[in-house]
């Protein structure tokens, strides 16, 4: 009877710990690396950076598919974990489970080399991630054209609230600019990146969340405006500060 109950409750630990490792999310638009919709699809594409030996930057999976945007255009980033049967139904059926650690800061950034060096067009803070709400950030209207979908990416990073874990994942894409004016740039503001070993950092961070288990309140609507009228754009109001992450160190 002990080791009936001792492998039922075993079973029942590691049913649970999966389903919680299914309900962590990723980005499902625009349509990401090693998504179920992607010809080299992961199991773990929703996992931290370190997970596993998962690499930074975008969890080392191969190219996915390509979007192309226009500089100026509006992204609706949107969210998805495995607990979702269809990702490209928006929103979800209520009540599926996700595992957004009590919110935490999101930063949604360009790279034109690949991922060595990345400049953020968005940030919203507390609520972030949540699959029942799009995320709208705006590719800055003057950014420069980056046609090498190879180098071209976009990511969502996301420091969590109740853990000391970093995510990070990313999108193949292709910018148009049919302004080639001289003062064409790239935002100031670099991606902020905590909690990765590989970096040789220390585990110790976590963001001031909104402490909801289940679906929160979506994105505040003053970092909404912010994230959808060129502040971060070069030249525009986020410089190389942005909005505060509200970043705890232990």
């Amino acid at each position: 009877m002990k080791v009936a109950t001792f492998s039922s409750s075993i079973l029942l630990t590691a049913s649970t710990l999966l389903s919680m490792a299914s309900a962590h999310i990723a980005i499902s638009n625009p349509p990401a690396q090693a998504g179920p919709w992607t010809k080299n699809p992961s199991d773990d594409v929703h996992a931290w950076i370190g997970f596993n030996g998962k690499k930074f930057p975008c969890g080392g999976y191969k190219k996915g598919p390509v979007t192309t945007y226009k500089a100026g255009e509006i992204i609706p980033v949107r969210f998805w974990n495995f607990q979702v049967k269809n990702p490209k139904k928006f929103p979800p059926p209520g009540g599926v489970p996700q595992s957004r650690h009590g919110g935490g800061a999101c930063e949604f950034s360009l790279s034109n080399d690949g991922g060595k060096t990345w400049r953020v067009i968005g940030q919203y803070t507390k609520s972030c991630p949540d699959i029942y709400y799009e995320w709208p950030v705006q590719i800055p209207h003057n950014v420069p054209a980056c046609s090498d979908s190879n180098k071209c990416l976009f990511s969502m990073s996301w420091t969590a609230f109740s853990t000391d874990q970093f995510y990070h994942h990313c999108a193949n894409i292709i910018i148009e600019q049919p302004n080639t004016s001289d003062k064409n740039g790239y935002p100031e503001l670099k991606m902020t990146v905590v909690d990765v070993k590989q970096l040789h950092q220390k585990m110790n961070t976590h963001a001031v969340g909104d402490k909801k288990k289940g679906k929160g309140t979506g994105p505040d609507p003053h970092e909404k405006q912010l994230n959808t009228n060129g502040f971060f754009a070069l030249g525009g109001g986020a410089g190389t500060k942005g909005i505060n992450l509200q970043l705890v160190v232990r």
